[in-house]
């Protein structure tokens, strides 16, 4: 899996987790990207997608 949106590009962002007493360790706030065909231009294509452009994207027809 990419963890990359082929769409708009979105990728995981970076942050701390934060515990009771107040320490910081790194963390990864990953995007949920779906594998998805998806009919672009008139032409079918498998594309991994965020579920934000998925949602976004009702209007375009899901390929069979």
């Amino acid at each position: 899996m990419t963890g990359r949106c082929d769409v708009c590009s979105r990728g995981p962002q970076y942050g701390h987790n934060v515990s009771h007493s107040n320490r910081k360790t790194n963390r990864r706030f990953l995007v949920n990207v779906q594998h998805r065909r998806v009919v672009m231009d008139g032409r079918v294509r498998n594309l991994y997608i965020c579920t934000r452009c998925l949602r976004n994207m009702v209007k375009v027809p899901k390929a069979r």
